[in-house]
């Protein structure tokens, strides 16, 4: 993620920014910064995750599942953050029309990249975390069979648990659903070593 400019917006001026434009910007600090696009392994991820999820909450009427075109509103920081995938729980919580953002997030999921892991990892969940309905935090690899969870156990205790390896599932606690990470990993193609 690059800085449009080093002028600081408003944040209105960033609202109109992203509606001129049409492009999506993650705000910080009266910043934006653009969105990178993704690799095709990193579309695969969060299209199978988002379609194995919506099709199991076809079952769960009190959960729904929003897009990497969703936005979340962090009040704590007055930033405005664009998860792959989030979940929330009784219907979203919006901050207002012109924002059309997220406050309530039960569930963020993340497909990591070189250019965004580290922040993902980081002060990203660390924001995400002054949420007080986020109780779940999912980081995926692409590159690898990995995937990383955070569980809010109490306020401010998270459990961290991983899995690796197409056999085995990884369990989404704050929704009650585990997943095989042959679904998730479906059609990705990890690099050879060479």
């Amino acid at each position: 993620m690059t800085a449009t400019a080093e002028k600081k917006y408003t944040i209105q001026e960033y609202l109109e920014l992203e509606c001129r434009t049409g492009e999506r910007y993650e705000y910080y600090n009266g910043k934006p910064q653009i969105m990178a696009g993704g690799t095709i392994n990193h579309n695969r991820i969060t299209r199978n995750v988002s379609t194995e999820l919506d099709l199991i909450f076809k079952e769960k009427p009190g959960l729904e599942l929003f897009g990497n075109d969703q936005k979340v509103y962090l009040p704590d920081f007055n930033f405005y953050v664009y998860p792959d995938a989030v979940v929330v729980t009784d219907g979203p919580i919006m901050t207002d029309k012109d924002a059309d953002a997220l406050i309530n997030p039960l569930l963020i999921i993340e497909v990591l990249s070189r250019g965004t892991e580290k922040y993902d990892r980081g002060d990203k969940f660390a924001y995400c975390c002054t949420l007080p309905t986020f109780k779940e935090y999912v980081l995926i690899r692409q590159n690898a069979t990995h995937v990383t969870s955070f569980f809010r156990e109490e306020p401010h205790l998270w459990r961290e648990s991983q899995v690796q390896g197409l056999e085995q599932e990884v369990l989404f606690r704050s929704v009650d659903v585990r997943l095989a990470l042959q679904l998730i990993y479906r059609k990705v193609e990890f690099p050879t070593a060479g």
